[in-house]
């Protein structure tokens, strides 16, 4: 166990008796990580949560993530009611982007203990950059559903912008699928392991220009880390060949923990993505139309998928041709982050090198 003892001073904590912050402690946090970004979501009107399985293995498998340094519970007379979270990822031009999020259960909302959260992570990211030689300004992002919310209105009252928009797409049932064949020459079937890296290398080419593109993000670790996630059902991918090169994918999986909480019988579309050369030709509605098939024939109901609004190849309007809806509108938000725009208690600004931990 290496979560330390110490207290966890946050500035602008509400006085609740029995309020405490603690760290990271060891295994059994990623039961209670996953539980209370549940109970958050859930608040703010999302039905999503990551398991404990998908945060173990996002921590244990990527050697730049340290939950001991990224994260701290707050427990009121010892029971956890809100968890916050900090990383790095890194960014274009040899720069970082900042991440944070703050969960919390829907029965202490009334209270400013999100808000202080939301401040201590900014103050942690200033602190951590500065420690490993970072100057200036920082790109600091978080994510949201871009509807009425808590969180929503929290984070625009604390200077973040929505900079990038996406939709939530759901197909309501599985009757009347599209009749869309695949173009000649193609050879179309599900993925094996051994065929992991040409799928990263084809996804990186594919989703080159996309505004969400980082060309860092498709390194060895990242590729190290996304080959090993449980996430990954390549007998649940269609990928077409043209003879040893990919021409185009659609990455399915099922969320059956989700399924599982909500009720629901639903698959789900990871990524869609075809080459340029192959572009215009149907293969995206063909992808699509199997993967759809495939859900049918496995006896799931409905199917999901997630785009960002801003595409330029036509995605939006495909999916709505084959019958999905928009279900919920969520965005990546940002602002730029300095000593002197942190605040603490009371809203006051901290101006002082020394920065509160």
């Amino acid at each position: 166990m290496r979560g330390s003892p110490d207290m966890i001073e946050v500035p602008g904590a509400p006085p609740v008796e029995g309020l405490r912050f603690r760290r990271f402690e060891g295994d059994a946090d990623y039961a209670t990580m996953s539980r209370l970004g549940g109970r958050s979501f859930e608040a703010d009107g999302i039905d999503y949560f990551e398991t404990e399985e998908d945060l173990r293995h996002d921590f244990q498998e990527s050697p730049s993530r340290d939950p001991y340094a990224e994260v701290i519970f707050a427990e009121v007379k010892g029971t956890p009611v809100a968890c916050a979270r900090t990383w790095i990822d890194p960014g274009d031009g040899g720069e970082f982007e900042y991440w944070h999020a703050v969960h919390l259960v829907p029965e202490w909302r009334k209270t400013e203990l999100r808000r202080a959260l939301l401040r201590y992570n900014e103050r942690q990211i200033v602190a951590r950059a500065r420690g490993a030689g970072v100057k200036g300004a920082l790109l600091c992002k978080l994510w949201a559903l871009d509807e009425p919310s808590d969180w929503r209105a929290l984070v625009i009252s604390e200077g973040y912008t929505a900079v990038l928009f996406f939709y939530e797409m759901v197909r309501r049932d599985l009757d009347d699928i599209p009749d869309a064949p695949f173009p000649e020459g193609l050879e179309v079937r599900p993925a094996e392991p051994s065929e992991y890296p040409k799928i990263w290398s084809a996804s990186k080419e594919a989703f080159r220009g996309k505004p969400w593109f980082v060309e860092a993000l498709y390194g060895k670790e990242q590729f190290d880390s996304w080959a090993s996630s449980p996430e990954n059902t390549p007998e649940l991918w269609r990928v077409a060949w043209d003879s040893a090169e990919i021409a185009g994918m659609a990455r399915n999986d099922i969320p059956r923990d989700q399924n599982r909480a909500y009720g629901r019988s639903r698959g789900h579309t990871q990524h869609l993505s075809v080459m340029p050369k192959w572009r215009r030709r149907g293969l995206g509605r063909a992808l699509m139309a199997e993967s759809l098939r495939m859900m049918r024939d496995m006896g799931l109901k409905e199917a999901s998928l997630d785009v960002e609004t801003q595409s330029t190849t036509g995605e939006v309007d495909l999916y709505l041709s084959m019958g999905y809806e928009i279900n919920r509108k969520y965005a990546h938000f940002a602002k730029h982050l300095t000593e002197r725009g942190l605040r603490g208690e009371r809203g006051r600004k901290l101006n002082s090198p020394e920065l509160p931990m």
